[in-house]
């Protein structure tokens, strides 16, 4: 009887074994389901996404590009210039914005090397403060010598540009020449490793200020003497 007994309880082990084996089997099963459920979800919300970041990107860059091909039309009314904004992917995986300058005879000219400093900072200046707008962040841009390469009426556009801009709540900090009469103007002059600001009231025309130079050191012990008429 007791073998039989044994036996019984060792099927009875292995049935119960089974039993919970089993049990779990259905519980990976149901997490398995769950997770295909949920994967299927997120895929199309990311393909949803996608497209709608896309649809935005398209609208960004139309914009950019609308601004500043009106610039460029501005700057040269005889010789008309625009430019291309496109995103591609590099690797698949990094977006890159490259910009394309096409002439007036339809050909695509390399910005870096059939093209002055002084566009490309017109460029650079436009797409930098129509992020800013776009972005609706603090409406200030720090400009150091970004219009030195300019032609006078280039710089003259940049700078009524400048002031639509500032009309609507930019501020530009500037550390440019030449721009005597837009703002508050400041000398920054650096002694000795420290630079102090003081404001220039009045018209400037690039006069060059010494505020805060200290007094030269003169040695008295050399000196000339005196020679008198008689002695001549």
């Amino acid at each position: 009887m007791s073998k039989y007994s044994s036996e019984v309880y060792a099927v009875k082990s292995q049935y119960e074994q089974a039993q919970k084996l089993q049990a779990h089997i259905d519980e990976l099963t149901k997490k398995l389901s769950d997770k295909n459920t949920e994967y299927v979800n997120m895929l199309e919300a990311q393909q949803l996404l996608a497209s709608v970041s896309d649809a935005n990107t398209n609208a960004i860059l139309n914009y950019v590009m609308g601004i500043i091909n009106k610039t460029l039309q501005e700057l040269f009314p005889n010789d008309s210039r625009s430019i291309t904004v496109k995103k591609t992917m590099y690797q698949g995986q990094y977006a890159h914005i490259n910009i394309e300058l096409t002439g007036s005879n339809g050909n695509t000219r390399d910005l870096t090397l059939q093209s002055g400093t002084g566009l490309r900072q017109v460029i650079s200046f436009l797409f930098v403060v129509s992020l800013i707008e776009i972005r609706k962040g603090r409406r200030l841009l720090v400009m150091d010598e970004i219009l030195s390469g300019l032609h006078p009426e280039a710089k003259r556009v940049i700078l009524e540009i400048m002031d639509i801009f500032a009309e609507d709540g930019f501020q530009f900090a500037m550390v440019e020449y030449g721009v005597n009469d837009k703002g508050k103007i400041y000398n920054v002059e650096n002694i000795k490793g420290t630079a102090t600001i003081y404001p220039v009231d009045g018209k400037y025309n690039n006069e060059i200020y010494i505020f805060n130079r200290e007094v030269e050191n003169v040695d008295k012990s050399i000196h000339v003497e005196e020679i008198s008429s008689d002695e001549i």
